[in-house]
């Protein structure tokens, strides 16, 4: 028996050739429209700036070429030609020279290059336990161009590695967070090694002046600044010394005359 198959109740539409094709051709007009309006696109090419001029590093005077006067405590840095570290045995001279020309009314009081030579008086290298290193200088007289000196002032004489806030509170976070959840880590923490001073050839350091400069028709004068007065401490010496001279409005007493004793007569034997 032939199989039946089953009937559908609906019926396929009839495909509209016309509207096929009407809808071709739209689409080939508009992208022939499209074609034609479009141009090639042309790259734009902007020009290339010149690079800035090299400006060279050159020395700045410390002052105005017109200031007279450079005062106490006046800053003048000096550019490190030995290393200086905490491993620097005590008594060891660095060199140094002076960065900035000093000038004076228009006369140069120590030019750019000026040597100058640090001392080293005590020096600690890091130890176990975070203890860091420390190294402590003084700068000796600064030569001027005259053949006189100038008196220095070092700012901090003792210096050890510096450390920002934000530098010590991320280390105190970092060690708390290894203590609590690191194995032996505060072991390695109570036996860690600090860090040590490395201050090496080309390092800034800052001293400072004490004495004032002033310049006056081309004469120079250095003025060291008075002692300083003592207002309510009275020095009190541990021995007593002897007047050398009489003080004033001091009057002798007169001396009284002594009574004379007439020696009593003998018996003539």
């Amino acid at each position: 028996m032939p199989l039946l198959q089953p009937s559908s109740n609906k019926r396929k539409k009839p495909v509209n050739l016309a509207r096929v094709c009407a809808g071709m051709l739209a689409a080939a007009s508009a992208a022939a429209a499209f074609a034609c309006n479009t141009r090639p696109a042309s790259a734009i090419v902007l020009p290339t700036p010149p690079p800035p001029p090299r400006v060279e590093p050159t020395s700045t005077p410390t002052g105005t070429p017109n200031s007279t006067v450079l005062p106490l405590n006046s800053s003048l840095f000096f550019v490190l030609d030995d290393t200086v570290s905490s491993h620097t045995k005590p008594g060891t001279i660095a060199r140094a020279h002076l960065r900035d020309a000093i000038v004076l009314d228009g006369h140069t009081v120590a030019p750019a290059g000026s040597p100058v030579q640090i001392v080293v008086t005590q020096s600690s290298a890091a130890q176990v336990g975070n203890v860091d290193g420390t190294v402590e200088m003084y700068f000796k007289d600064l030569e001027l161009a005259g053949g006189r000196t100038l008196a220095l002032v070092t700012p901090r004489a003792r210096i050890n590695p510096r450390m920002t806030a934000g530098q010590e509170s991320t280390q105190e976070v970092t060690d708390t967070v290894g203590d609590i959840f690191v194995p032996g880590h505060m072991l390695w923490h109570a036996l860690r090694k600090g860090s040590d001073v490395t201050l090496r050839p080309g390092t800034v350091v800052r001293a400072r002046t004490a004495a004032v400069l002033s310049i006056a028709h081309g004469v120079l004068a250095i003025n060291t600044p008075p002692p300083f007065a003592t207002v309510s401490d009275t020095p009190h010496p541990s021995f007593e010394a002897l007047p050398l001279a009489t003080p004033p409005g001091f009057v002798p007493k007169t001396p009284k005359p002594k009574a004379t004793v007439t020696p009593a007569p003998t018996a003539t034997p």
